[in-house]
């Protein structure tokens, strides 16, 4: 499976923007590759020939490499792969592994709930936050 090519997908997916760190911040990579690791044969499967679709077809039409290209070469060459099984089983983990918990390798220093304001779980709770508005 081609690292680089999956991670360059999680950042068309979560791309770093003036809202904040984007996937390849957050590790994300770390999340999918022990996800996927340890996902069902069909999944890895999946993947793997959803990677491999999409690296023949970036060196096909641009002589490169997926990861190598340009965003909007990315995303042309992604589009049409939306609502598919390979498109939505890796949205679906970048997705995890950005806003999960960190300690399950992505979200690195918290960068998917920083961009939604959570601070994170808590062991107490003052009576002030426990208020109801």
């Amino acid at each position: 499976m081609s690292a680089s090519t999956l991670e360059a997908v999680a950042e068309r997916l979560i791309p770093s923007d003036g809202h904040g760190a984007g996937a390849r911040e957050a590790q994300v990579i770390r999340y999918l590759e022990r996800a996927l690791e340890d996902a069902p044969r069909r999944e890895r499967e999946t993947c793997e020939q959803g990677l491999a679709a999409l690296e023949a077809a970036a060196r096909a039409q641009h002589g490169t490499g997926f990861a190598a290209l340009a965003p909007d070469r990315q995303d042309a060459l992604l589009s049409p792969l939306e609502g598919g099984d390979f498109f939505e089983l890796v949205r679906r983990h970048v997705l995890e592994g950005f806003f999960g918990d960190p300690s399950w390798g992505g979200n690195a220093g918290g960068a998917g709930w920083a961009l939604i304001g959570y601070e994170g779980p808590r062991e107490e709770w003052t009576a002030e936050q426990q208020r109801i508005a």
